[in-house]
């Protein structure tokens, strides 16, 4: 990826750059040498804190929901390391991946909304 994308992306495009980027990294942890796994997995803990930094405060419950899955994912990645167990790494990989699905989906589905001007967004709830 381009340098200058990154500062082009908006928060969206770089959750989505960051979510791909973690289903990466615990694909290549599963079939490789025991350095390159915490290697990977290491990234991968690393990633999740910053997309727990990313959360907001005011966010409701999806935000902590995402919370509660990042600082899991973050200690299971700790324990992978420790342990080496690859079983850890596989459910890892596939909640990275549901994350990733998911925020895709939700991308998706915000670009095919109208975006309302003015207003609070209730006004015309009925």
């Amino acid at each position: 990826m381009n340098p200058t994308r990154l500062y082009e992306m908006t928060s969206e495009e770089l959750t989505q750059a960051m979510l791909h980027a973690l289903v990466y990294h615990y694909e290549n942890a599963k079939n490789t040498t025991i350095a390159e796994r915490n290697r990977h997995l290491r990234q991968a803990r690393e990633l999740l804190a910053k997309l727990h930094q990313g959360l907001h405060d005011g966010g409701g419950i999806i935000s902590a929901q995402l919370d509660e899955i990042y600082l899991y994912m973050a200690n299971a990645s700790v324990e992978a390391i420790i342990d080496q167990d690859l079983s850890k790494i596989s459910e890892l990989h596939t909640l990275a991946h549901e994350l990733d699905q998911t925020w895709s989906e939700a991308m998706d589905r915000a670009k095919k909304q109208p975006v309302t001007t003015g207003g609070n967004g209730y006004e015309n709830y009925q």
